[in-house]
Parts: structure tokens; sequence; C-alpha cells
């Protein structure tokens, strides 16, 4: 977060990563634990003060649904905003996430002082509803965090998690936005609860392996064959994460909601090039990012 020097009536700007559900969506929201970590892609909010009503000037984000929601934590008079982004937008990578904790960081600028965990996680939620509905919370906490973290929705649970190995992985992008809401709306009406159940525990064994610095990527298989089983995946993510296993991966699957948007798979020095090369080769955007360290 930068803060204005003394005296000067602004820019105000917050900064903010975006996230990738390692392993534990949908079982999240039933009280299992969830493992999520902060990537490298930012957002990035400016504020500048200005005549009438607070409003957007200027958006990466095109969506409706910004502006209502940035007006749950945005004074409604004397603001303008400026949102810039490397994330992309209703793909599971926290892009909503990032905007609220960012926003809310350039506030705490404007007003002189830094925010705090509690009040970005708190406040993170009422921009978040608006977009998502009832979300679980780990998006925002993990971009508050900026690391990894192991996350119950009760309590709330928020452990952060030193990697003693970082994790190098490749994201498969494809180009079709996931509706966060619609896609746990439909697990609630199929309530699969033997696979929610299986996923909690997937995700407790991926973050014993990530704590001991090993390779997580067959637990990231099965997280995926099991989202795939309770209805949230679809061909396409399902093809991106065949690419990559083929090309060398050692685990792949989707992250997020599912219905849409990114899968990762985990790579090493020697295979990352062959795994972004074979997903570009596949008609999706591709690219690294490192998780840990």
């Amino acid at each position: 977060m930068l803060s204005p020097s003394a005296g000067e009536p602004g820019p105000w700007v917050g900064v903010a990563p975006g996230k990738l559900i390692l392993s534990g969506e949908h079982a999240v929201v039933y009280g299992y634990r969830a493992v999520a970590a902060a990537v490298s892609l930012r957002t990035t909010v400016t504020l500048r003060a200005r005549p009438g009503p607070s409003g957007i000037d200027a958006s990466a984000i095109r969506d409706d649904r910004v502006w209502p929601a940035l007006a749950t934590i945005l004074p409604p008079e004397g603001l303008g905003v400026t949102i810039v982004s490397d994330l992309p937008v209703g793909c599971g990578m926290g892009s909503s996430a990032a905007l609220a904790i960012a926003t809310l960081r350039a506030l705490a600028a404007r007003e002189g002082r830094t925010v705090g965990f509690d009040e970005c996680f708190e406040r993170g939620f009422l921009p978040e509803r608006v977009l998502h509905g009832n979300p679980s919370g780990v998006d925002h906490a993990v971009s508050a965090l900026d690391c990894v973290v192991l996350y119950r929705r009760e309590g709330p649970e928020i452990v952060p998690i030193e990697l003693p190995v970082p994790l190098r992985l490749v994201v498969a992008d494809t180009g079709t936005p996931g509706d966060t809401a619609a896609m746990v709306a439909g697990v609630r009406e199929r309530a699969p609860h033997a696979e929610l159940r299986r996923i909690g525990a997937v995700a407790e064994m991926v973050s014993a392996r990530l704590q001991r610095g090993e390779d997580p990527g067959a637990l990231f298989t099965e997280n995926h064959l099991l989202l795939r089983r309770i209805g949230v995946s679809t061909p396409r993510l399902d093809h991106a994460c065949a690419v990559m296993l083929e090309a060398g991966a050692t685990g792949a699957k989707l992250a997020g909601a599912g219905g849409g948007g990114v899968a990762f798979g985990v790579v090493t020095a020697t295979t990352e090039a062959a795994v972004l090369a074979a997903v570009t080769a596949a008609g999706f955007r591709g690219f690294g990012v490192t998780v840990g360290g």
C-alpha cells in the first residue's frame, strides 16, 4: 500500500494480490478446510478527490456490478476510482477479492493509516457479497494476508502455511468466466455429501504435503475428478487438465467455483516450458505463477 506525502490531496493507492484455491473449493462452504494461495498477479486501486458523487473513472474490469460492490465500502461523494489489474476476471483467481482489499487499502491511505487484517476481512465481505452472494471469505482472507492459507469458514479459522519449497504452477485460462453464486447454488441443490467430505480430506492431505515440501500433484488430480463428479467442471476445464498432465505436469485441477475460469498444473523447472507450450497450442491463455516463498 502506498500513502500520499503529507499535505498532498492524493491520489491514494492500494494494491492486493489475486489467489488460487489449491484444494477444497465447494467443500469449504460446508465447514471443511481449504488450501488457498496468493499469487503474484495484482489489482491496483487509485482514489482521487473529485467533486460530486463518487464513481469509477476508469477500470480494467468490465462488469456492471463493480460499482455497486465498491459503493458498499466507499463514501457516496467526492472520490473517483481507477482500477488496474493483471488478473483475469471471473476466472477463479480472486479478482473481486483483490479489488475489495486494494480499495480498503487505498481508503486507509486516504485517512493516513494502514489497515489491519481484521478490518480487511470484516469489511471485505461487503463487496464480495454483492458479487458472489454467499462467499466463504477465503478469497479476500488470502488476498489480505498475501500468503498460503489453510482456511475454515467457521470461526473463521485462518492458518498461514509456510512452504519449505515454493510451488510452481502453470495456469490455463479457458476464457470462459464462471459464475460462483450459480455454481455454489447448484452444488447445494445436488448435495453430494460423500464427494464434499472426500474433497475436504484431500485438502488436509494437500496441506500436509505442502508443509513437508512434497509434491501434491496427484492429490490435485484427485480433487479435480471429485469436482467433476459434483458437476462444476466443464469439458474445456477437463481438456486443459488433460493437456497439462500429458505434457508433464504432476497434477492438474480446476481452480475456484468451476463452470469456467482457470485450471492449473504443477510443474518443475524442467517441465514448465513444455506444459506452457502445450497449453498455448491447445488454445488456452497460459502463464506461470509461483506460490509460497
